[in-house]
């Protein structure tokens, strides 16, 4: 989003207004995020602590209703009719909104870009590659989302100017800039899309839930195409009417809503296979390796070990860290996309979505009753 240098007003136009345009999908967004980033924040409670994911989202969250909200506040003044019969206080105030919302809308976009990285993150942490990739993405998101904000901040010298019809300022050429933002949130969204995919491909799982995880990571492909309607809306279209000629802010609304509405929904869908696994079980084959049993030896203090056969069930309850500091958040990857219970516990290449569990055993002392009882045991037995 972005403003245009002061021009006079237009004049023979009439009353008609595009402002629909921008309430409907501002209010139906304005719902759904909230909640969706509730049944987020409550699936992620369920087996672990939240991390600073969860927190980035949360903060993209607040400047998302904030755009919202200034949408909403730039209709009641106008925004979406002929700028020829807005009153002039009106514009002043429709065009300063509009100021501020462009910083906003920038911030919301690109912290829910960083959040969705970081879940990637989180699933492929095993794969150094793919962390090193989408942490530098991370970066580059972040950089470009500051230094973005600080030339729409400067666009016009003075910057009241960019607002206010009666000051005559020097703006940037704000048609270029609103087409290289454009563009370069589309490469990125292209990147976030294809990123994970040659992971999926190479996991060692059935083909069954390798396409149940498809899905989950090709949500991006609704903001792709939002994005590239956006850019193809500023490439074909010259800003006569910046009260009227909205296309271009449409998308952009749909663009960061539904870029925060597919960061929750592999959430959501979490929430719903553990309260209705009946219903919400997908065709995705359950794990399976119900259970192992094996024989571990484990060394003593003073030599010799003991060998002690060890069955590991694996459920669908959530696994948790109870204690240590392996590094594990609590919950398992798979979990995090496709719900308890329809992770991968086995035959995961490196490459892949993995399930680590780690267990100790401890030695307590024994009372020298109890070992003399042991002893007598013993020699009965070899007697037999």
């Amino acid at each position: 989003m972005a403003t245009q240098q002061a021009q006079e007003p237009y004049r023979g136009y009439n009353d008609e207004s595009r402002a629909h345009w921008v309430l409907i999908p501002t209010i139906l967004f304005t719902i759904l995020c909230p909640l969706l980033l509730a049944i987020r924040i409550h699936a992620r409670r369920a087996t672990t602590m939240l991390d600073r994911g969860d927190w980035i989202s949360a903060t993209a969250l607040f400047f998302n209703i904030a755009t919202n909200v200034m949408f909403f506040a730039m209709v009641s003044h106008g925004f979406g009719k002929h700028s020829d019969v807005i009153p002039k206080h009106d514009l002043f105030s429709a065009l300063q909104i509009w100021f501020f919302g462009q910083i906003t809308h920038k911030i919301a976009l690109h912290l829910t870009k960083v959040s969705l990285l970081l879940l990637y993150v989180r699933i492929f942490s095993h794969v150094r590659a793919f962390k090193l990739t989408a942490m530098g993405l991370i970066y580059f998101i972040l950089l470009y989302m500051t230094s973005s904000s600080i030339v729409g901040i400067c666009q016009c010298i003075p910057i009241a100017s960019a607002w206010d019809l009666d000051i005559h300022g020097k703006c940037l050429n704000l048609y270029i800039i609103w087409n290289m933002n454009a563009i370069v949130s589309l490469v990125t969204d292209l990147i976030i899309l294809v990123l994970p995919f040659p992971l999926v491909i190479r996991l060692n799982i059935p083909l069954s839930q390798k396409l149940a995880l498809m899905p989950v990571f090709g949500l991006g492909v609704f903001i792709v195409v939002a994005s590239a309607l956006r850019v193809q809306s500023l490439l074909v279209s010259h800003v006569t009417d910046r009260t009227y000629d909205i296309i271009g802010t449409l998308w952009t609304i749909i663009e960061y809503n539904l870029a925060f509405v597919c960061l929750c929904l592999p959430s959501v869908r979490v929430l719903l296979v553990r309260t209705w696994p009946t219903i919400f079980k997908s065709s995705v084959g359950r794990s399976q390796t119900s259970g192992a049993t094996a024989g571990h030896r484990y060394a003593r203090a003073g030599g010799g070990a003991t060998t002690w056969p060890v069955k590991i069930e694996l459920d669908d309850r959530p696994w948790s860290r109870v204690g240590g500091d392996a590094g594990l958040d609590g919950s398992d990857s798979t979990d995090e996309i496709l719900g308890s219970g329809e992770g991968v516990e086995a035959g995961v290449e490196p490459a892949g979505i993995t399930r680590t569990v780690e267990f100790g055993v401890e030695f307590a002392p024994v009372s020298a009753p109890a070992r003399a009882a042991t002893r007598e045991s013993r020699a009965g037995e070899s007697k037999t």
